[in-house]
């Protein structure tokens, strides 16, 4: 979220959208599918080690080995939408940036102080959850995670290597529910 003396980066005519969207027909109701992607057990046992305080404005942390990602619950409606944003994955400060990020940006050939110019302008990333009900116990899942940022050759490549990395665990997550459908 940005400070009250920060522009609104969505504001921007500028600004370039970074998003990925599946969705998902899955063989269970909208609790199951609850109960897997919306509580620390349940991502845990999809994606990563997480700590969840389920509520809106809780923290959400995702422990990724390296590096540990936190962000804020946005929403909470049970067996409906979870939702959260995690700020790009920097520290306020250059020094504090774990090492193989600095590895990462020095591979792109990207000067640390280049992305602490573009920074503020670059939205948090949101993610959401959305869960409709189906026929004869069936579920919708839809999931969207996006941002807005100025277009960097930093943010795309961060982006691309995040959705590329994504995109296989919501698959593997609609995969437990048996014969899932990917719509895209």
């Amino acid at each position: 979220m940005n400070r009250p003396d920060e522009p609104d980066p969505t504001d921007e005519p500028n600004r370039v959208e970074h998003r990925l969207e599946r969705r998902y027909d899955v063989p269970a109701g909208p609790e199951q599918v609850w109960a897997v992607i919306a509580t620390a057990d349940g991502i845990t046992s999809w994606m990563a080690p997480t700590q969840l305080d389920p509520r809106v404005g809780g923290a959400v942390s995702f422990d990724l080995g390296d590096f540990t990602s936190h962000g804020v619950v946005t929403d909470y409606t049970p067996s409906a939408r979870f939702a959260y944003e995690e700020p790009w994955p920097i520290a306020d400060r250059p020094e504090d940036i774990a090492p193989d990020m600095v590895e990462w940006f020095e591979s792109l050939g990207v000067p640390l102080s280049q992305v602490y110019e573009t920074l503020p302008r670059v939205t948090p990333i949101a993610t959401e959850f959305l869960i409709e009900a189906g026929s004869g116990g069936t579920s919708v899942l839809r999931v969207v995670t996006s941002a807005y940022g100025t277009g960097a050759d930093w943010e795309n490549e961060f982006f691309d290597q995040m959705a590329e990395s994504f995109a296989p665990l919501l698959d593997a997550l609609a995969a437990r529910f048996a014969a899932p459908t990917l719509r895209r």
